[in-house]
Parts: structure tokens; C-alpha cells; sequence
């Protein structure tokens, strides 16, 4: 996982990674109007805006999770607990992220901040299970993100499947693409980039295009490289991560809270 620090090499190549990502952000999906579509939001807003994390910051979210933890006791298929359950246990494991203290941005998981992403993506299968008549994209968005911290890019994948069939747009399915091909899923990317290109507007399709020919490259040269490691027999913590390996200079899909 990319967030496994359990060796000074491998933290390092975190706080590389995420200054790469904070820095191609910033350039990258501004075209696509991120905030105002589904699975908006952004990385700075949803992690570096409250200046980092901590036990204390994640207090504050406490009654919600327990208001909503008391909601299911009497009904374990309430929506809108659900929503809050996940919505709540996410901004809870960002807040609880390994900081750097000369920049405040987000290196690593911690035990809590683990456990609370993962909890977080429990509630969210509760949530699908009730079969939702509408799927709430805020929370949609919340477990894609706790997905993505955890390294997972195929449950990352089908979280922002769900969340583009249920607001379509180009930005959706161009991070719908994203996920799929760090999970080398070449032939799902393929499909979801196609569907990118058809919501695209004729100002956004050049700029889309090549985005999405970026992300196809680089998941390419990623699988490679990961397929010789293997053959090579790296040890599994050295194999690339899904995320860090595919990290092209047009941007990054966003997180947001």
C-alpha cells in the first residue's frame, strides 16, 4: 500500500509522492471546474485547509458518529445514517493522517487514521446494501477518498463507478479512468475514458484527451515495471504502488472531504 511506512525508504517515497500529486493538482483539473461537479472538492480544501491532523481534531466529529451509530441500533438500514456514518469516519481519518510539520500536508496513515477509513468503507457497504433509490455523492465521494489513502485503487474504482453513473460528467469518468488504470485495469480505463470523451463539451475534449492518454501510458509502463519487480521477486512492500506509479504531469484526480 502507499501508505505503508514501515520503512524510512518507503516514507520517504510517500512524502515525494504526495508533493508531486499537491504540485500537478494544482495544475491539472482547474480546466474541469473541480468543486462544482460530483466528486468535487479538492485536495487542499479537503486535507491541507485545516492544517494538518491529530487526535484532538477528530474530536469534534465524535457526536456525529455516535448519533449516527445510535441511529442504526434501531434501524440498520437508515440512509441518512449511513451517509453521516461515512461521511464522518472519512473526515475523521483525514484528520488523523501522519502530517509533515514543516508543511502541514498530509505522508501517512496512522493506526487510527486506518481504522477510521476503514470503518468508514464498512458503512458505505451498508449503505449500497440498503439500495439506495438516489446515491448520496457526498458520501460516494467521502469512501472514494478513504479508498485512495488506504492504496486501494480498485475499491476506489467502484466507489467512483457508482458515484459517475449517478452524476455523469466528464471529470467523474476521467477519474473513473484514473482508478481503473492504477488498478491496470487497461481495457475498464479504456471504457471509462471513452465515456469521459462523450460528456466532454468540444473546449474540454483536447485537454481530456490528453489527460486520459497520459494516465493510459504511465498505467502501462507501471504495469511493466511492477510485472518485472515480480519476476525479479521483490519483496511485495517494494512492488509500485497502484497510485505512486501513476502519477503523469497532467494532475491527479482530487480528494475531497
Amino acid at each position: 500500500m502507499l501508505f505503508d511506512l514501515s520503512s524510512p525508504r518507503r516514507k520517504n517515497v510517500v512524502r515525494v509522492v504526495y508533493g508531486a500529486l499537491a504540485l500537478l493538482f494544482a495544475g491539472g483539473f482547474i480546466f474541469f471546474g473541480i468543486g462544482s461537479e460530483g466528486g468535487g472538492g479538492g485536495l487542499f480544501d479537503g486535507i491541507f485547509g485545516d492544517g494538518g491532523g491529530g487526535g484532538s481534531t477528530a474530536e469534534q466529529f465524535e457526536q456525529q458518529v455516535e448519533d449516527a451509530e445510535n441511529a442504526l441500533e434501531e434501524d440498520p438500514a437508515d440512509e441518512r445514517a449511513l451517509v453521516n456514518l461515512v461521511q464522518y469516519r472519512a473526515l475523521s481519518g483525514q484528520t488523523q493522517m501522519e502530517v509533515d510539520e514543516a508543511t502541514g500536508q498530509p505522508i501517512g496513515l496512522t493506526e487510527e487514521s486506518r481504522e477510521e477509513f476503514e470503518k468508514a468503507i464498512e458503512a458505505w457497504n451498508q449503505y449500497v446494501d440498503a439500495d439506495p433509490r438516489k446515491v448520496d455523492t457526498t458520501a460516494a465521494t467521502s469512501v472514494v477518498n478513504a479508498y485512495r489513502f488506504l492504496g486501494d485503487a480498485s475499491g476506489a474504482a467502484a466507489a467512483q463507478e457508482i458515484l459517475a453513473e449517478a452524476e455523469p460528467s466528464t471529470n467523474a469518468y476521467v477519474q473513473l479512468a484514473f482508478f481503473r488504470y492504477a488498478d491496470f485495469d487497461l481495457k475498464g480505463g479504456d471504457e471509462a475514458a471513452d465515456l469521459a470523451l462523450e460528456e466532454a463539451t468540444p473546449a474540454q475534449e483536447k485537454q481530456a484527451n490528453r489527460i486520459l492518454d497520459q494516465y493510459r501510458e504511465a498505467a502501462v509502463k507501471a504495469k511493466k515495471r511492477s510485472e518485472k519487480q515480480a519476476e525479479s521477486g521483490a519483496d511485495e512492500s517494494e512492488l509500485d504502488s497502484p497510485f505512486g506509479g501513476l502519477s503523469p504531469d497532467s494532475g491527479l484526480p482530487p480528494t475531497a472531504p
